[in-house]
């Protein structure tokens, strides 16, 4: 490809991102757009970049129990009271992701938190980035809600600082 193309197709990318149309999610094979119509390569090559980070560097934290899932969780960055949150869901291959899921740093209640909806990254993974509040309570937790067909659950796991 010309560096020409490349350029008229990267600007083409960066275009359709940004025009505004929330319902506009089409992406190039190999992409996928997320709801704030940013466009990321589908499964990182280890040790490139997405989102700002580099997915070699995640943080294996264990894993939590949710209604009938079993999720394995990840915290790609460093936890820093004020700033966003980083935290990768993986479900089992083959598991059906569920539709609603939010997540927040805090308590059981989340008051004083800020709920996020966790994002599919790849056909196993969500992604999501929830605010963590400043100050930071002791005792915060990272707090995962899946809607399901009876209603909320939600489970929590330690993270690091």
């Amino acid at each position: 490809m010309t560096s020409t193309r490349a350029i008229a197709l990267s600007l083409s990318l960066v275009v359709s991102a940004c025009s505004g149309d929330s319902n506009d999610h089409s992406a190039p094979a190999g992409m996928h757009v997320h709801a704030d119509g940013t466009v990321h390569q589908d499964e990182p090559v280890a040790g490139t970049a997405e989102h700002g980070h580099v997915h070699t560097d995640r943080i294996a934290l264990g894993e939590v129990k949710v209604g009938s899932h079993t999720i394995s969780v990840f915290q790609v960055a460093k936890i820093e009271p004020g700033q966003e949150g980083d935290f990768d869901l993986d479900f089992a291959t083959g598991t059906t992701l569920p539709a609603a899921v939010r997540g927040w740093i805090g308590d059981e209640s989340s008051i004083g938190s800020m709920r996020v909806r966790f994002q599919a990254e790849t056909a196993t993974r969500l992604h999501g980035h929830p605010e963590v509040p400043k100050p930071l309570a002791d005792g915060s937790l990272l707090w995962i809600e899946i809607e399901g067909i009876d209603g909320p659950q939600k489970g929590s796991i330690a993270f690091r600082k």
